[in-house]
């Protein structure tokens, strides 16, 4: 073959690689504005040749590319005469790969610096999400810290009545023994019957009982039979002085009542043993102690006669029976 037809073909076959040398730089390129510095995998014919860091696949396909393109160039510069528009044609080739080389470069710069303000980024979202992390578990701790006083101050709070339940049951012990007393003490005798006559009722005035004794009322079972205004009209007494005779009668009937405690019940207003059954035991003492201090201010009534919550329990009680 002759020197010029081989030149020719070799030409033809280091253009051929050129072409695949540049490609090969653009799928470089490609690769690393997609996937980053990613690993690049090489296959022929299904077979695995193994992989490269693309950034070194980029510069290796880059240098392969000059080389390749430099034996073109020459080969063609052996196989011409040295014609002057060859000699032109061959600047603006080498003309155009240095513009080549200079868009390859400035290629890598920009992406170096997309790089760089990527990972900028990256550092200061992963700064921001450290933040808030430090944030998040400090409310964390603040709140565990509050709900940890809160579950003190419930414990307290649990034991101070744990002591209240303790010291009122021992109270309601004390009362209840008490109670008792009262209920022995008392023997289940009341200071009034129906039979017992209304001399014996020391709150019925000596001339009312006269009075009474005239229009047929001689005991404590006729004077609550009779009707209050009736009485009233026939003794020339107001029908409400009547009426809390009756009501005091009533009370008095009621075992561990006297005639004091009677008054004092009546002036609370509870006029019946049905009435006194259904008091609230506190509520009553309350009443009844502020009537007995005003009673005490006046001299009625003496400092020890003031019902204890004792006996206004056990006279609800003996209501019910």
């Amino acid at each position: 073959m002759p020197a010029n037809g081989k030149n020719g073909a070799l030409t033809w076959i280091l253009g051929a690689f050129t072409i695949i040398a540049i490609l090969n730089v653009f799928n470089a390129i490609i690769h690393l504005n997609l996937n980053g510095n990613a690993a690049v995998q090489f296959t022929i014919f299904g077979a695995s040749l193994g992989g490269m860091n693309a950034e070194v696949y980029f510069w290796t396909s880059t240098i392969t590319m000059l080389l390749i393109f430099t034996a073109t160039c020459f080969s063609i510069y052996r196989g011409l005469p040295l014609d002057p528009q060859i000699m032109q044609r061959i600047a603006k080739v080498e003309e155009s790969l240095a513009t080549n080389s200079n868009m390859i470069e400035n290629t890598q710069i920009g992406f170096f610096k997309k790089l760089e303000d990527t990972e900028k980024l990256n550092d200061e979202a992963f700064r921001k999400v450290y933040l808030n992390q430090e944030d998040t578990r400090k409310d964390v701790a603040d709140g565990l810290a509050k709900q940890k006083s809160i579950l003190q101050s419930m414990e307290k709070e649990t034991e101070k009545n744990a002591d209240n339940v303790k010291k009122q049951s021992t109270d309601l012990t004390k009362i209840k023994k008490t109670l008792e007393e009262l209920e022995n003490r008392n023997n289940g005798k009341s200071k009034l019957t129906g039979q017992t006559k209304l001399e014996g009722f020391k709150n019925v005035p000596s001339n009312l009982a006269t009075k009474l004794g005239n229009i047929k009322v001689t005991n404590v079972s006729e004077l609550l039979a009779a009707d209050s205004t009736s009485i009233a009209e026939k003794t020339g007494e107001l029908p409400e002085n009547i009426a809390h005779l009756q009501a005091q009668a009533q009370l008095l009937m009621v075992p561990g009542i006297d005639e004091k405690e009677a008054e004092l019940l009546v002036r609370f207003g509870v006029t019946s043993r049905r009435e006194l059954a259904n008091q609230d035991p506190v509520q009553l003492y309350r009443g009844l102690s502020g009537i007995a201090k005003t009673y005490i201010e006046q001299g009625k009534m003496s400092q020890s006669k003031i019902p204890t919550i004792e006996d206004v329990s056990q006279w609800i009680r003996q209501a019910h029976l």
